[in-house]
């Protein structure tokens, strides 16, 4: 195994020579006697060619960290389906009914043993076409001129085009592949000029920012809908801005983008903040909108000071345990016995969440099952903690104490689902949609201005809150730009969740598609 020096020359790892009968008569000795030093070199060397040979779990699942001695019974594998997808998943397909040319119900069988009947189901085949992300149309407008005043007559556009070159659905694609996928627009440039249509990286970001001008009132209305919510996510990870315009007295360096996720129901909302404020001041910012008769909102984040700063002691806060839970998957190594009773301690607890879910709980029957079941499992779980350190089993400022003491000192927060209807257990949901966020910093790196970073805030929000709610971002990102003064007018009817019912209400075949 290579490493890289400092100077970027490779350096070779150390060679290493272990004895086998040897290393046999240290762990024969291990039983009767403590251990030289030489002797414990001996086994660290053995640690260091296993971690060589053995590769480390690449994820956190209970199984890659316990190994399959926490499962005896080996569970029956999973039957394999056709590898197609079903036909709902096509939602937006093009459906040609195609009959026969010849043939129809009724009719004599060619054979002549028997009448035609029509089939329930009918026999789908897919047939995918490909086309270039953007296409231009040239008009040519005829132009007259009077030959005796001079003055030229031009052609009037078609309906629906101009004066704007770039159309909704055309700001639409370049939106959802920069801020969707995180393709950079220098990227997408490259790719229309490949396919015949040239445009330049700035043009392209032209283009979006001038639809984001037009969905600005979109994202402050959706950010009220997500102060409204039963239950926030609320976390962070930091975004550079090379040219951020900052105060004679700001001394804070850091630059972060706070997401969001507010649930009510079955409706989910994501919003995205980027600037010098963390996820602290954001969700007070946010909490300052909630109108007051309102019940307290569940808020839900890890427990970094960064993320529970300017939150009232008196609100509902809860804390991830899945945070809690990985701070013993890190040191599992180190020690195995106390990591594994922990982890399947948290594991038991989620197993009963899963079942909870399966049988369609409401979030007060899921306290409950909760309060009888995994309460007893954490109460459990508290006096083992508390017994390690009261007993001086564990060191305090040892790997295995301090994350001992992230759990002890943050209990309140860790248990709130035993205790409030509606509480989650982790803070998994605005992880996932950060992950859209650390997509666009690995290819883009940077936002270069406080405008081009609202920019993004805007669409990502937009495009993560349709993701979160089954809903086509593209066709929503165009259906808005193109009935803006439809929303101003009635905002709650071009949400996400109900856009297509108000299309289709309207009758615009057009904006639907």
């Amino acid at each position: 195994m290579n490493t890289l020096g400092v100077a970027g020359r490779k350096r070779k790892s150390r060679d290493i020579g272990i004895d086998l009968t040897e290393f046999g008569n240290i762990v024969e000795a291990t039983q009767a006697r403590a251990l030289s030093e030489d002797e414990r070199k001996v086994l660290r060397d053995a640690q260091e060619v296993l971690a060589r040979l053995v590769p480390s779990p690449n994820n956190e699942t209970g199984a890659a960290v316990l190994g399959d001695q926490d499962n005896p019974e080996p569970k029956e594998p999973k039957k394999g389906g056709s590898g197609r997808r079903p036909r709902s998943d096509f939602v937006d397909a093009d459906v040609v009914e195609n009959k026969h040319k010849d043939l129809k119900a009724g009719q004599i069988c060619p054979c002549g043993c028997g009448r035609l009947y029509a089939m329930k189901r009918p026999l789908h085949h897919r047939h995918f076409t490909g086309q270039a992300a953007l296409r231009v149309t040239l008009f040519e407008s005829e132009q007259l001129r009077c030959s005796t005043c001079g003055t030229v007559y031009t052609a009037p556009l078609p309906d629906g085009v101009g004066p704007d070159s770039y159309s909704a659905s055309a700001k639409s694609t370049i939106a959802y592949a920069k801020y969707g996928l995180g393709t950079p627009f220098h990227r997408q440039a490259m790719q229309y000029a490949a396919l015949g249509v040239p445009i330049s990286a700035s043009v392209l970001w032209e283009a979006v920012s001038s639809g984001a001008d037009v969905l600005q009132p979109v994202y402050e209305h959706l950010m009220q809908v997500a102060a409204e919510g039963e239950v926030g996510y609320f976390d962070d990870t930091s975004m550079p801005i090379l040219n951020f315009d900052r105060k004679a007295n700001d001394t804070r360096t850091g630059l972060f983008t706070t997401g969001i996720v507010s649930t009510r129901g079955d409706i989910q909302v994501a919003i995205f903040v980027t600037g010098r404020d963390h996820a602290g001041e954001n969700r007070a910012n946010l909490l300052a909108k909630r109108p007051p008769e309102l019940a307290k909102m569940i808020q839900m984040s890890d427990a970094l000071a960064a993320n529970t700063a300017y939150v009232s002691s008196e609100e509902l806060i809860a804390f991830c345990l899945a945070h809690g839970r990985r701070n013993f998957v890190k040191i599992i190594e180190s020690f195995p016995a106390e990591c594994r009773h922990v982890i399947r301690t948290i594991g038991t607890v989620y197993h009963h969440d899963s079942l909870s879910k399966e049988a369609g709980h409401t979030p007060e029957e899921r306290l409950a099952f909760h309060q009888q079941l995994s309460g007893p499992v954490m109460e459990t779980l508290k006096y083992w903690l508390d017994g390690q350190i009261a007993a001086r089993k564990t060191e305090p400022n040892s790997n295995l104490g301090k994350a001992i003491e992230y759990l002890r000192k943050h209990w309140e927060g860790l248990t709130l689902f035993l205790r409030q209807a509606g509480a989650p257990l982790d803070s998994n949901a605005v992880e996932r949609i950060l992950k859209k966020v650390v997509l666009f910093r690995k290819n883009s790196l940077f936002y270069k201005t406080a405008r081009g970073a609202r920019v993004g805030d805007i669409y990502l929000s937009l495009i993560a809150t349709c993701q979160l709610n089954k809903a086509n971002p593209h066709q929503y990102l165009t259906a808005l730009q193109r009935h803006i003064e439809a929303f101003k007018a009635s905002p709650a009817d071009w949400m996400p969740w109900n856009f297509k019912e108000t299309l289709h209400g309207i009758r615009d075949p057009v904006a639907a598609t």
